[in-house]
């Protein structure tokens, strides 16, 4: 394996494919990256914790082709530390050792074999489909934070994508709060999908997803491939059942309230600066045209805020969890936000104002709770 390779370029693949090495594993090779030089291609990366994967190729001169495994950690250190000129690699198959030399930065690693690399799983047997990419990147980001981390109900760590020939719908739940994002979509699928993404895959398909254009998601019973532009995330779906969402999601109200979103935020952050205190519950109460935000049982002290909305229905009262409703907050783009209450021990319901695409759940904290 020898050739050489830009700084820039070889640093922005690694930063790309490293957030999918394992950061603890029983093996050390997971903890490191796949180089593999093609002639036709380039240099070719891939990370995996055998969860998620992710490839992604690298425009390189090569002169000889080869593959080796190095340890992410030294390797991105090593990189991203040498200044911006051509790198000349050069690998020592035998022993799988890598030789780099840039300017006058020398260094010689150590690496693994790499037949003994988890190659990623061939997605066959799968359907296919296009999502524009701003668009799949805002439903993640509206419902990734709402997963649980109770790993004795694994279909609650992740997410479920239901897709069918008229549209697309992300939902997540910790059965505390609920998350509900929905696009519509014309396809030609064979059948309805119904598949549970790991919350980890939902992170790194936020953290993937920059460009405009379109996604191509390909998935089968077992796995979801995403082509993203020159990027490939290949992950695991979680085996299960999900919850039957559509039965918590209330079909009426009797308050419902439009207020600012981002005067709301920075309401409720101040309150909770008192409430996190102790146990960041926090009042919702609404009538007329006002909402006061106040803390709850808090032995740290008091907070008041107040707010002006538009009120339709009775006057309410709600204790939820500050934290839930930042949550939202924060990623909702909408500067006016739709607010629905049926009751104190009902759920609080957010929305767009825009339309009915987005449904956020959060559950009363019962008094004494």
């Amino acid at each position: 394996m020898l050739l050489n390779i830009f700084q820039k370029e070889l640093y922005q693949g690694i930063q790309i494919v490293q957030r999918a090495v394992s950061a603890k594993s029983t093996l050390p090779i997971l903890t490191g990256i796949y180089l593999e030089a093609k002639k036709e291609r380039g240099l070719h990366l891939i990370a995996t914790d055998l969860e998620i994967g992710i490839e992604y190729w690298v425009k390189a001169d090569i002169k000889e082709e080869g593959a080796i495994v190095l340890p992410a950690d030294q390797l991105t250190g090593i990189i991203r530390e040498l200044p911006a000129a051509d790198i000349h690699f050069e690998v020592d198959p035998e022993h799988y050792r890598l030789y780099l030399k840039c300017l006058n930065s020398e260094f010689n690693i150590k690496g693994y074999q790499p037949d003994e690399f988890p190659q990623l799983p061939e997605v066959d047997q799968a359907q296919r489909l296009s999502v524009p990419a701003d668009i799949f990147k805002e439903m993640v980001d509206e419902v990734k934070f709402s997963t649980s981390t109770d790993q004795t109900q694994p279909s609650l760590t992740g997410g479920l994508m239901a897709i069918s020939r008229e549209d697309i719908r992300l939902v997540t739940t910790n059965t505390y709060r609920l998350a509900y994002s929905r696009h519509k979509l014309e396809n030609d699928l064979e059948r309805d999908i119904l598949a549970i993404l790991p919350g980890g895959t939902l992170n790194e398909l936020s953290n993937l997803i920059v460009a405009q254009g379109e996604i191509e998601i390909i998935i089968n019973d077992n796995y979801v491939r995403f082509n993203i532009n020159d990027i490939v995330l290949i992950s695991r779906l979680i085996e299960g059942n999900f919850p039957n969402y559509q039965q918590v999601i209330p079909k009426e109200y009797n308050t419902r309230l439009k207020v600012d979103r981002d005067e709301l935020l920075k309401a409720v952050k101040r309150t909770s600066l008192i409430a996190r205190l102790d146990s960041n519950v926090i009042s919702l109460s609404v009538k007329t045209d006002e909402m006061n935000i106040t803390t709850v049982d808090s032995d740290s002290g008091d907070a008041h805020e107040s707010l002006e909305i538009e009120l339709e229905g009775a006057e309410q009262k709600i204790n939820i969890d500050a934290g839930y409703l930042l949550d939202v907050l924060k990623v909702l783009k909408d500067d006016v936000v739709i607010m629905e209450m049926i009751g104190p021990l009902n759920p609080l319901t957010i929305k767009k104002s825009e339309n009915d695409n987005y449904i956020y759940l959060i559950m009363p904290v019962r008094p004494g709770s």
